[in-house]
C-alpha cells in the first residue's frame, strides 16, 4: 500500500472533531437573539433528544466512561430543563436515574476529563434551582479537594487579555454574571473562546440573557454547527496543528521519511507552525498556548526531517521529576512524558537532555501499574500510550520496551485486533500495530504472528469506519483526521511488513532490517540506569 501525493485528499474529512453531547448541550442553551423563549439552534436540542443512551444518560455509546457520561448527562439535563418541553419529561427522568450508576463507577477510572473538578460544581450550581434528586455522592470530598487544589494553581478567575490561560477553555464554569463582564477581546480570530464550543456558547448565552450579543462568537458557533451532519458539535475547533503533528508522527512511526515527496509538504507546514510565535506547538494556532505534548511530538518529526528546532524549548516544561503538559496542570500526563522522552533522545549529546531523559525514564517506570500497562489522561485506551512508549524505550531502556511489547501482545484478541473494551476496533488496533511494527523492525519482536493476525483483522474490516470516541477532552471525542491518519499509517506499516515477510518466506532467510529511527542513538544497554 502506498500513499497518494495529496495525503489530505486521500484521508478526507480533516479538521473535524466528532460531535458529543456536552458541548452540544451548551450550544442548545443559547437563546435566539430575537426570540429569547426559544433556542437559537434547535438542531442542537434535537441532537440531544436523538442521542440519549439506552441507560438514560448521554455520552459515547461505544465506550463506557463514567466521568464523561456524568458531565454530558448533567449538561443535557440542564438544556432540556431550560426549554421545558413536555416531550422531554421522560428523558429527564431517565437521565436522573442514570446518574446514580455513573457516580458509583468514578473510582474505577484512573483519569478524569479536562477540567472535571471545575465543570462539575459549576453544573451542579446551575441545576440547583430545579431541586433535582441528584446522588449525594456526586460532590464527593475527593472532588472538592481537587477543586481546591486547582484553584490554588490557577489563582483568581480573572481574565488578563494579554496572557492566555488554559482555564479559558472551560470558561463555561463561570456564572452568567461573571461571563458578561468579559469583553470580546477574549475571542480569537475565529470568534471563539479558546477554540472551545462550550465556552463560546456559554459566553454568547450570558450576553443574550443580559440584553447584549456577540456577532463574531455567534457566527463561529453557526459555522461549526454546519461542519457536522446532525446538529451536534465537538469539544473544540479548529485542531489543525494537533492534527498535522499526530498525522506526521503516525507515518514516521510507520517508517516513512518526513522529507519524502508525500510528507514533505506537511513537514514544511509543521515547521511553519513551529516558527510562528510563540515558538513550539499548541493544538491550534487559533489558541497558541503551547504544550509539551504537541511540542515534543513535533520536535521529534522536525529533528528527523533535518530541521534544528532548538534544545531549550523542551526543558522549559520540566517540573522536578516529570514534564508538565501545561503550566497550570493539576495531574501529569504519561503520554506527554513518553513523547518528551522520545524527543529528548534525538539530542542526547546535549547534557540537559540526557539528564532529563534519565529522570523522566525513572518517573515513567513508576507510572507502570501492576498489569504492566500505562494509563494516560488524554486517551482512554492504555494501548495508545503503551504503544507509543515502545518508541521511547527501544534502545534506551530495553526492559521497559519489552514490558510494553509484552502488554500489547497479551491484549490481542481472537480476531487479530485490539480493544480495551469488549471488542476490537480500528483505532486501538492501529496504535498497537504501529508499536509492534517498530518493535519488529528494531529486532525486539521475533515472532511476527501477531502482525500477521493484524493483517487478517484489517482485511476483514477494511470497509468499516471508526466510531468510538477514545480521546479525552472535557468528555470523549474523536479527532477525525488524527484517527484516520493513524489507521492509514497502520495499514501502510502492515503492507511494508507483508512485503518484507513475503521476501523472507520466499528466500528462507531474514533480511537485515534497519532500525526505524536511524537518527536515534545506538542501543545503550538493557536499562537506562546502566546505560549512562
Amino acid at each position: 500500500m502506498i500513499l497518494n501525493n495529496d495525503l489530505y485528499t486521500e484521508l478526507g474529512d480533516l479538521g473535524f472533531i466528532s460531535a458529543e453531547a456536552y458541548s452540544t448541550a451548551w450550544v442548545a442553551l443559547v437563546p435566539d437573539a430575537n426570540h429569547m423563549s426559544r433556542p437559537a439552534w434547535p438542531q442542537a436540542l434535537a441532537y440531544l433528544r436523538a442521542h440519549q443512551l439506552e441507560d438514560g444518560g448521554w455520552g459515547d455509546p461505544h465506550v463506557y466512561y463514567a466521568h464523561e457520561r456524568m458531565l454530558s448527562t448533567l449538561a443535557a439535563l440542564y438544556a432540556l430543563l431550560t426549554w421545558k418541553e413536555p416531550e422531554d419529561d421522560d428523558r429527564i427522568a431517565r437521565g436522573l436515574m442514570a446518574l446514580q450508576q455513573y457516580v458509583n463507577h468514578f473510582t474505577d477510572e484512573p483519569n478524569e476529563p479536562i477540567g472535571f473538578e471545575m465543570l462539575l460544581p459549576a453544573l451542579l450550581a446551575r441545576l440547583a434551582p430545579y431541586n433535582l434528586a441528584l446522588p449525594p455522592e456526586i460532590w464527593s470530598e475527593e472532588i472538592q479537594k481537587a477543586t481546591t487544589r486547582k484553584m490554588l494553581l490557577i489563582g483568581k478567575l480573572e481574565v488578563d487579555y494579554g496572557q492566555l490561560r488554559t482555564w479559558w477553555f472551560n470558561l463555561e464554569m463561570l456564572t452568567d454574571d461573571r461571563l458578561v463582564q468579559i469583553d470580546e477581546r477574549i475571542l480569537n480570530n475565529y470568534g471563539s473562546v479558546a477554540g472551545s464550543l462550550a465556552a463560546t456558547a456559554a459566553y454568547v448565552r450570558a450576553l443574550r440573557l443580559h440584553g447584549r450579543d456577540s456577532a463574531r462568537a455567534a457566527a463561529y458557533l453557526e459555522h461549526v454547527l454546519h461542519l457536522g451532519p446532525d446538529g451536534g458539535v465537538g469539544v473544540c475547533w479548529p485542531i489543525e496543528a494537533f492534527e498535522l503533528t499526530w498525522m506526521l508522527d503516525g507515518f514516521v512511526r510507520a517508517g516513512f521519511d518526513p522529507c519524502s515527496p508525500t510528507l514533505a509538504p506537511l513537514t514544511k507546514q509543521l515547521h511553519r507552525c513551529w516558527q510562528t510565535s510563540p515558538v513550539g506547538l499548541s493544538w491550534s494556532q487559533a489558541f497558541p498556548l503551547n504544550n509539551v505534548d504537541d511540542t515534543a511530538t513535533g520536535y521529534r518529526v522536525l529533528c528527523q526531517a533535518g530541521f534544528e528546532p532548538g534544545h531549550d524549548i523542551l526543558t522549559s516544561y520540566w517540573d522536578t521529576t516529570h514534564f508538565l503538559t501545561y503550566y497550570d496542570e493539576l495531574t501529569p500526563s504519561v503520554s506527554a512524558n513518553v513523547h518528551a522522552l522520545t524527543a529528548l533522545r534525538y539530542n542526547l549529546s546535549y547534557p540537559m537532555h540526557r539528564q532529563l531523559a534519565i529522570k523522566v525514564t525513572e518517573w515513567l517506570r513508576q507510572q507502570m501499574d501492576q498489569y504492566q500497562q500505562l494509563n494516560d489522561k488524554w486517551h482512554v485506551s492504555p494501548l495508545y500510550v503503551t504503544a507509543h512508549a515502545i518508541t521511547a524505550f527501544m534502545g534506551w531502556d530495553d526492559d521497559m520496551a519489552r514490558r510494553c511489547i509484552h502488554y500489547i501482545l497479551e491484549q490481542q484478541n481472537e480476531s487479530g485486533g485490539w480493544g480495551s473494551g469488549y471488542d476490537a476496533n480500528l483505532e486501538e488496533t492501529s496504535h498497537a500495530v504501529l508499536g509492534l511494527f517498530q518493535a519488529w523492525e528494531g529486532g525486539f519482536l521475533k515472532d511476527d504472528l501477531p502482525l500477521r493476525r493484524a493483517v487478517v483483522y484489517f482485511k476483514k474490516h477494511q470497509r468499516q469506519q471508526p466510531v468510538e470516541r477514545l480521546w479525552i477532552g472535557k468528555t470523549l471525542y474523536r479527532p477525525v483526521g488524527v484517527t484516520m491518519g493513524t489507521i492509514k499509517a497502520a495499514k501502510v506499516a502492515l503492507a511494508k511488513f507483508e512485503s518484507i515477510h513475503s521476501i523472507q518466506t520466499r528466500y528462507h532467510r531474514a533480511p537485515k532490517i534497519p532500525l526505524l529511527n536511524r537518527t536515534m542513538p545506538a542501543r545503550l544497554g538493557k536499562n537506562v540506569s546502566t546505560a549512562v
